[in-house]
């Protein structure tokens, strides 16, 4: 059986990294499409779950509105399936990669499985374009992996058939479970910023990244973080994004701020020390909503909404938006004690199996039952 697995973030890498390893252990025939979108940012990771790109695009970032780089990618893969026979193109979550990859199996009769399918807003409009991607995906897909039982209603709502629909738990569990097992105790960060990182104060790890908040938004949240640092006893540490408008307003707004640490872009088990370390998150990445529940950390969601609810029914997430009052307090209020609060109930998103089901359905799954040309 062969395999197409297509991705461009560091996300895409986390979370598809664990089911390449599995497909791999099943016996697949394992081609990777890489389109570069984080280009920085997967350093490292590539070699953690080992994994060989096959494919490289071409020029994708180089190309400046995202219909051009959506157009692109769709060309590039679409040669890929055209040159040779796939059994299977995969895709994870709600990208432009995934999407793109998505669209030119569907419009070239290979079945797409879709990693992480089902989540939902119901918003269009936010997250922007993730939600229209994921949507997107939905249509073009043969096969969808939803992580919980909220993301299959979504899909059977919107009359996917039961039997295309495999829950399986969130891959992203997978991975941090296997980054944590690598790093045995008195794991050395590989970054030397984070390697020297105090230990004396509560540290809070900050994540920001999202199109939508950036302006007015990302200030506030900046502002409270600033706040925060000022308070004396915390520790803010923020790996700063590549995107330069982030960056920008970084720098200006705590830039040479005491207690806080701008670091670079993480790597994969660094962000795990830092995860394992940390007292609260403050955070509009899905994945971190996803991850902080294996270390029963509570965390603040700056967005106004959440494709993945079970985080904040689970009692792990807050939605804060981007209210500086309601930043700060929560902080506040979740380090206020002498050990960082911790929960104890069990991850929403999966127990660390999602991969090896991802690839025995896979494996196992005749494409002549979706009507595709196999």
């Amino acid at each position: 059986m062969r395999i197409l697995v297509a991705f461009g973030t560091r996300p895409e890498i986390i979370k598809l990294g664990p089911v390449c390893k599995a497909l791999e252990r099943a016996g697949a025939e394992l081609e990777v499409f890489w389109s570069g979108q984080h280009i920085e940012l997967a350093a490292g990771l590539l070699d953690l779950f080992k994994i060989t790109v096959t494919h490289n695009g071409s020029d994708i970032m180089a190309e400046p509105g995202l219909a051009g780089k959506f157009g692109l990618m769709t060309h590039q893969i679409e040669r890929l399936l055209r040159a040779k026979h796939y059994d299977w193109i995969v895709v994870q979550g709600d990208t432009a990669t995934a999407a793109a990859a998505a669209s030119a199996g569907f419009m070239n009769r290979v079945p797409v499985a879709h990693v992480e399918a089902g989540l939902r807003t119901g918003d269009i409009n936010s997250p922007w374009p993730e939600e229209f991607n994921r949507r997107v995906i939905g249509l073009a897909a043969a096969l969808h992996f939803p992580p919980t039982p909220q993301a299959r209603d979504n899909l059977l709502r919107e009359g996917v058939a039961a039997g295309d629909i495999d829950m399986v738990g969130n891959t992203v569990v997978d991975a941090l479970l296997y980054a944590r097992a690598t790093m045995q105790a008195g794991y050395q960060p590989i970054d030397p910023d984070v390697a020297a990182l105090p230990t004396d104060k509560k540290l809070v790890l900050a994540t920001l990244h999202r199109r939508e908040n950036i302006g007015a938004p990302l200030r506030h949240v900046l502002r409270a973080l600033r706040t925060l640092a000022n308070d004396g006893d915390k520790l803010i540490v923020l790996p700063v994004h590549m995107n330069p408008a982030v960056r920008a307003e970084v720098m200006k707004m705590l830039g040479d701020v005491a207690n806080v640490r701008l670091v670079s872009p993480l790597q994969y088990p660094d962000f795990v020390h830092l995860l394992s370390r940390a007292w609260t998150v403050v955070t509009d990445s899905g994945g971190v909503q996803e991850e902080a529940p294996t270390f029963g950390l509570q965390i603040l969601i700056t967005r106004e909404s959440t494709e993945r609810p079970e985080v904040v029914e689970a009692g792990f997430g807050t939605l804060v938006g981007s209210s500086y009052r309601t930043i700060v307090s929560g902080v506040r209020r979740l380090t206020a004690g002498e050990r960082p609060q911790l929960l104890s109930a069990a991850n929403p998103f999966g127990n660390g199996d999602a991969s090896e089901r991802i690839a025995a359905r896979l494996m196992h799954t005749n494409n002549h039952h979706h009507g595709l040309a196999a």
